[in-house]
């Protein structure tokens, strides 16, 4: 379901439309998310800092991991485990199973931007409060593999592969 970008929107959500919206970076991020159980709003936040020219230490990976963890398994987690349960469900028809599917994405897809703002405003209060947990590099490529390495190592599965690592970040460069 392509999502239309809000102007108004903070760059986090608009570089995640662009991104997520490119050929070949949803199959690696559910990839990665599948490897080592990341979630993929902080793949893509690693991404995005990492684009910036920022790198986030460990701790202010954790930091941010922390911060919207509650919100990912409580809302996020549950909507799209409703959304795929639908999906081919054959208890009712077809058309209002789909019609209801695709509200509830509608509602991911909402609930995902609403964690994404949560991340948005730490990093502003991170680079105020705590600008050691975010440091400046200026090779933007080593920065977004760094980040990803640093959220998928908080992960419950741990380190992902530098395989899917390296393709994500050459498809979001």
């Amino acid at each position: 379901m392509p999502i239309q970008p809000d102007p108004d929107a903070h760059p986090f959500w608009r570089f995640s439309l662009d991104r997520y919206g490119r050929s070949g970076v949803p199959p690696v991020c559910l990839e990665i998310q599948d490897e080592t159980g990341s979630d993929v709003n902080l793949l893509l936040f690693g991404l995005w800092l990492g684009s910036e020219g920022w790198c986030i230490t460990g701790a202010g990976a954790a930091r941010c991991a922390e911060a919207v963890a509650a919100w990912h398994a409580e809302i996020v987690r549950p909507l799209r485990a409703v959304r795929r349960r639908l999906k081919g469900w054959q208890v009712c028809p077809d058309a209002p199973r789909e019609t209801l599917r695709a509200g509830i994405q509608k509602w991911e897809i909402e609930a995902e931007r609403l964690e994404q703002d949560m991340l948005f405003a730490l990093y502003e209060g991170l680079l105020v409060a705590e600008p050691a947990l975010v440091e400046a590099d200026p090779d933007r490529a080593a920065a977004m593999a760094g980040n990803l390495d640093s959220f998928a190592a908080l992960a419950p599965k741990g380190k992902g592969a530098a395989e899917p690592r390296d393709k994500l970040v050459a498809l979001c460069l």
